[in-house]
């Protein structure tokens, strides 16, 4: 944690410019480990080097609240008998991607289109609504949605005839389905969709955009993350544990933040800040039979 602290001495000291006071949910802020290029994760679904990122880069169901509220929506505390999760933001400077890594048990899988992973990052930490108005033309909504911040959906329920890609609900661009964009790898115990217990291991690498334009790559501009930036994000973990919704009382999304309204304001995504390589990592012993249970326990001392 030596970066996490010397850099948050110089936040505290140089205090928040309007930029970075452009999102609105308080004065915490998030870290954003950096791979050196030397080591960047390999995309395989076995998230062993993952293992040198300090615990307190990642979130767990500890660390999140119910995001709503909606219909038939689950009103309890979070149950880690049926959900538990780790999920950590990581980035590059040299290739400009955001990494992701990602560990889920559920004790009953269901639709995949229900139990996602949404990520959302508003590179330029300009903050604002990022849908359409009603007095927008159809074009200018198409322009608009999606635009200077962008929100993925990941499922990785192989066997249900899911495949296995960001769906950018936002948008009905298709040109981002590229691996100059995105890659994933996964890989899931148990079987996806069945009712049954599943843990899934992923990790992805993203590209953003500070002009999303759903029409051309070439019309749009990708945003280049430095060191020391302060980013906009929301991260949020969709659970339902019936067929339908409806009367269950199942059917959860635990994020962050409370506000449901982060799916489509960017005011309300977390602060982000972008560390520069801990020159000290120790990849030599981020051993492989360091296990998430270890991991999570570190968390308690």
């Amino acid at each position: 944690m030596r970066s996490v602290i010397a850099l948050a001495v110089v936040v505290s000291v140089l205090g928040f410019n309007s930029r970075t006071m452009a999102h609105e949910p308080g004065s915490e802020l998030h870290f954003v480990w950096q791979w050196p290029e030397s080591h960047l994760p390999q995309l395989d679904g076995f998230l062993n080097e993952w293992n040198v990122i300090p615990p307190e880069f990642w979130i767990t169901e500890q660390d999140v609240v119910q995001s709503g509220p909606w219909a038939h929506a689950y009103t309890g505390d979070l149950d880690v008998s049926s959900i538990s999760f780790r999920w950590a933001m990581s980035w590059n400077e040299e290739t400009n991607r955001i990494y992701y890594g990602y560990e889920r048990f559920d004790d009953i899988s269901m639709d995949a289109g229900l139990e996602t992973i949404e990520g959302a990052i508003d590179a330029d930490h300009s903050g604002g609504y990022m849908w359409s108005t009603e007095e927008m033309s159809d074009e200018e909504a198409r322009r608009a949605r999606g635009r200077h911040a962008q929100i993925f959906h990941w499922s990785f329920a192989e066997g249900c005839g899911t495949r296995i890609t960001p769906q950018f609900w936002m948008t009905g661009a298709d040109w981002y389905d590229d691996p100059a964009f995105y890659d994933q790898a996964h890989r899931v115990e148990g079987t996806p969709c069945g009712g049954g217990e599943t843990t899934t291991f992923a990790e992805w690498y993203q590209i953003w955009w500070d002009d999303f334009n759903w029409e051309s790559a070439d019309d749009s501009i990708i945003h280049d993350f430095e060191v020391d930036e302060i980013i906009g994000s929301n991260t949020n973990v969709a659970d339902q544990d019936a067929e339908t919704a409806d009367d269950c009382n199942c059917r959860a999304r635990w994020s962050l933040g409370p506000d449901n309204t982060n799916a489509i304001d960017a005011d309300f995504f977390q602060d982000w800040v972008l560390l520069p390589v801990d020159e000290l990592a120790d990849f030599a012993t981020a051993v492989e039979g360091d296990s998430w249970g270890r991991i999570k326990a570190s968390l308690a001392k």
